[in-house]
């Protein structure tokens, strides 16, 4: 009798183990899943800055572009006989360059 009773303990024993162990199989499952989302969350918003970021950068150098330009096309305005001869001068200076 004690042995059938030892034996019945040990079986409601593993039933329990094999309970508490596919909860804890379910709770890691959960874990990790929530530690993925977390991480992919946190990669998909560093993404998003870095592509902000550089949108923002090239907005700042097209705008930096655009008044160079401006300046430029003032400069030629405002002195265009001093632009020509400076043309002239870099073109004969790159013609030497070249030359040789």
């Amino acid at each position: 009798m004690a042995t059938q009773s030892s034996e019945q303990d040990l079986q409601e024993q593993m039933k329990a183990l094999r309970s508490d162990f596919s909860e804890l199989t379910k709770t890691m499952k959960k874990l990790s899943e929530d530690y993925v989302n977390e991480g992919q969350s946190r990669l998909r918003q560093t993404a998003d800055q870095a592509r902000q970021q550089a949108r923002d950068t090239a907005d700042q150098a097209r705008e930096q572009a655009r008044n160079a330009a401006y300046q430029a096309q003032e400069g030629v305005e405002n002195h265009p006989f001093s632009s020509v001869a400076v043309a002239f001068g870099i073109g004969l200076l790159i013609g030497k360059i070249l030359d040789r």
